[in-house]
């Protein structure tokens, strides 16, 4: 076991390129003893109540959990307004309309936007246009013209639309569509056959924060015999699809296999981004269905899979190959989408293409990257502000900042968090992605109630969902319930057709940690750490594994590493950073104080 720790320690706790660093650890000789450790003044012992007495312990107490924001309700006229705006952009609207259709004064109308939207009715309404309007220039063809945009959407003063269009966007309403005519030209040049297409100008309706990937179901090419096979068996998938709120899912009428040169035209004539087919070709007794989805925009299979079964029984098949596609086929598409947005200039990104370039610094889970997430969903929002994915993205970004002790302004970020929160709860309140992200910012806020409500309905819409599990599994962690949190993980895992994350694990590690099992807990640990050595705030409770198994010198190790990624952390910020109860609270903080770190 020693071998072992010291093994993988000595490989991995160390400072990389890419670690958020907010200063360097200079330890003078004279500091130093004989082993190399850190030589500090020892003081006496202390009860570590004492300690959470002064405001540094466990945000889970009941007698610290008041100082914490309280989530706040959100005011019924704020979503009637909302919803009002998103029923016609084109209407002219006042404020005297609005307070007469929200039924309340207009004092407290501007209030409750003053306080979620942070802008007045009036000014949410103005960008909710303006994106609007950017997004049909986006899309538009060439017969679109900026007059008609800024009429369509409420413009009657063309000069003032482009100055406040500019304002927001650093371009004109005329740069912005020449440069999309400019994009489509090169996209539509002759291409094996496949032309451009020319149904006319995009409709107001198509609006980015209900934009999200879209797939049609084609009837599986079978042998005559089997045709019900197919059709049923794309019917079957589509339905499954249809629960994962991340995709638009269609399913075509039969009809024959996809052509190879007629991806595009297909795409066109279904209004999709994704075609998924396949075929059955049997043998004696025995069935192979071979899966394909193909992204339609460039011709490439995004993927592809084989599936083996019996004739005798068919259903067994579909079964398995409707599981199988609908636990890797999110993931699938997640990474061409953000391919697809990487590929796009910067600045013809729009609020969904932004946050597609956040997703990876999202969950990459250090200071670091959420703040680099931060400056593509921030960006995404002052496109449009009624784009809740992207809201509730940036809300757990602040969060992960308390949470993994990356920021200098704690109560700050954690009063963030909670703010786009409710906000991204405003803006739609039944996306899983919106649900469960809203979930773990109010557990990182010890609002544990209200975080598993969010994160049971956000799997109630959509039991397939990984991250909602994953979190789950956290919520269950820092509840106290071990057991229970890695068969959440687990479930992820299993769904996820693949090793389990590095956040998983961790989150795995914690459960273990907290049931006593230390030894459990510093292996996954230690795979987390060597799968993202960025992840450096682990070394707050592996060191500790590491000293509760008397494996004092890879503690140390540990904690040194947790050291060169914040040289001024404390045992009080640790502990007041991570939402888990008192007794694993107590556990951290007596075992970072044995290891030397300062109260």
């Amino acid at each position: 076991m020693a071998n072992q720790f010291r093994k993988i320690i000595g490989c991995n706790i160390r400072l990389q390129p890419d670690y958020p660093q907010t200063a360097k650890l200079v330890i003078p000789s004279e500091a130093l003893g004989v082993s190399g450790c850190i030589r500090r003044p020892r003081v006496p012992r202390r009860a570590w109540g004492e300690v959470r007495g002064r405001g540094g312990m466990s945000a889970s107490d009941p007698s610290n959990r008041e100082k914490l924001p309280r989530a706040q309700a959100i005011p019924r006229d704020l979503r009637r307004a909302i919803d009002y705006m998103r029923e016609d952009e084109g209407r002219r609207l006042s404020i005297v309309y609005l307070v007469a259709h929200c039924g309340v004064s207009e004092r407290t109308l501007h209030k409750h936007f003053r306080l979620f939207m942070e802008v007045s009715p009036l000014e949410y309404w103005r960008r909710h246009r303006l994106a609007a309007a950017r997004e049909v220039f986006l899309k538009a063809t060439s017969d679109t013209s900026v007059t008609e945009v800024a009429t369509r959407f409420g413009f009657s003063h063309f000069g003032r639309f482009s100055q406040q269009y500019r304002r927001c966007f650093d371009e004109t309403p005329s740069e912005t569509l020449q440069r999309n005519r400019i994009a489509q030209g090169k996209r539509t040049a002759p291409a094996g056959g496949d032309g451009a297409n020319a149904s006319g100008a995009v409709g107001v309706a198509t609006r980015v924060w209900r934009e999200r990937p879209s797939v049609t179901v084609i009837p599986f090419r079978v042998p005559a015999e089997w045709q019900w096979f197919g059709e049923s068996l794309a019917e079957g998938i589509g339905a499954a699809l249809c629960r994962m709120h991340s995709l638009s899912v269609a399913v075509s009428r039969p009809r024959a296999s996809i052509p190879a040169p007629g991806t595009r035209r297909l795409a066109r004539e279904f209004g999709t981004r994704y075609l998924m087919s396949g075929s059955v070709t049997q043998s004696g007794g025995r069935m192979r269905l071979i899966v394909r989805l193909v992204d339609a925009a460039t011709g490439f299979h995004v993927w592809g899979d084989t599936y083996d079964g019996s004739t005798g029984d068919p259903f067994e098949l579909q079964d398995r190959v409707t599981d199988g596609i609908v636990r890797t086929i999110g993931a699938s598409i997640r990474g061409a989408e953000i391919e697809s947005a990487r590929r796009i200039p910067p600045r013809d990104l729009n609020a969904y293409g932004l946050m597609m370039q956040a997703y990876p610094f999202v969950f990459a889970s250090f200071p670091r990257a959420a703040r680099r997430a931060l400056d593509f969903l921030e960006r995404a929002i002052e496109f449009d502000p009624d784009y809740a994915p992207a809201t509730a993205l940036a809300a757990w970004c602040h969060a992960q900042l308390v949470m993994h002790n990356g920021t200098a302004s704690p109560k700050q970020e954690r009063e963030r968090a909670l703010l786009l929160s409710e906000r991204a709860g405003i803006l739609d309140p039944d996306d899983p992605l919106v649900l469960t992200a809203r979930s773990a910012v109010h557990t990182m806020a010890t609002h544990f109630d209200h975080a598993g409500h969010l994160v049971t309905r956000a799997l109630a819409l959509d039991p397939n969902f990984v991250w909602a599990w994953d979190r789950s599994g956290w919520l269950k962690a820092y509840l106290g319930e071990p057991e229970a949190a890695i068969n959440h993980f687990n479930r992820a895992t299993r769904l996820n057709s693949g090793p389990p994350t590095a956040v998983r694990l961790i989150g795995i590690g914690c459960a273990h940690f907290d049931a006593g099992r230390y030894e459990q807990a510093a292996v996954c640990k230690q795979k987390a750490l060597q799968e993202h050595p960025g992840m450096a705030w682990i070394n707050r409770t592996l060191s500790i594994s590491f000293a509760r198994l008397g494996e004092r010198k890879a503690a140390l190790d540990s904690l040194y590493a947790l050291q060169r990624y914040s040289a001024e952390l404390t045992i009080t910020q640790v502990t007041a950073a991570i939402p888990f109860r008192s007794d694993f609270l107590r556990r951290v903080a007596e075992g970072l104080d044995d290891l030397g770190l300062a109260a």
